[in-house]
């Protein structure tokens, strides 16, 4: 792993204590203290600040994973293809579980089950 330039961890130390929510009283919640503080800090990386904090900054992104030689391989979404049980339209998800495409749709599903339930019921 690669050191980082003294501007580029500068900027970093700034974007964790300003940004990361995990950095509290000079300090990180996952114990101990924030590892860009530690004298090592150049060299080390915190995954946390790196998938949730750092995306925030898209130049210092872009420095940070240079210096550190990180590239992401980004995740496919939508690899199963569902016709919503409301609307009828067609929506990509990652889950084979789902049955609408949006919130909406699912709560009038809901409220139909539940109107056809009583129904039954009385």
């Amino acid at each position: 792993m690669s050191l980082l330039d003294n501007a580029t961890h500068k900027k970093v130390k700034s974007l964790a204590k300003n940004t990361c929510a995990s950095f509290i009283d000079g300090g990180c919640v996952f114990g101990g203290s924030c590892d860009y503080f530690k004298r090592c800090g150049k060299s080390v990386s915190c995954d946390y600040f790196e998938q949730s904090v750092l995306p925030a900054d898209k130049e210092l992104e872009q420095e940070y994973k240079q210096q550190h030689g990180i590239s992401y391989i980004e995740k496919s979404i939508g690899e199963y293809e569902r016709t919503c049980k409301q609307c009828n339209e067609i929506f990509k998800t990652d889950s084979k579980n789902v049955l609408t495409c949006s919130d909406t749709c699912r709560k009038q599903l809901k409220q139909q089950r539940d109107s056809m339930r009583k129904l039954r019921q009385s």
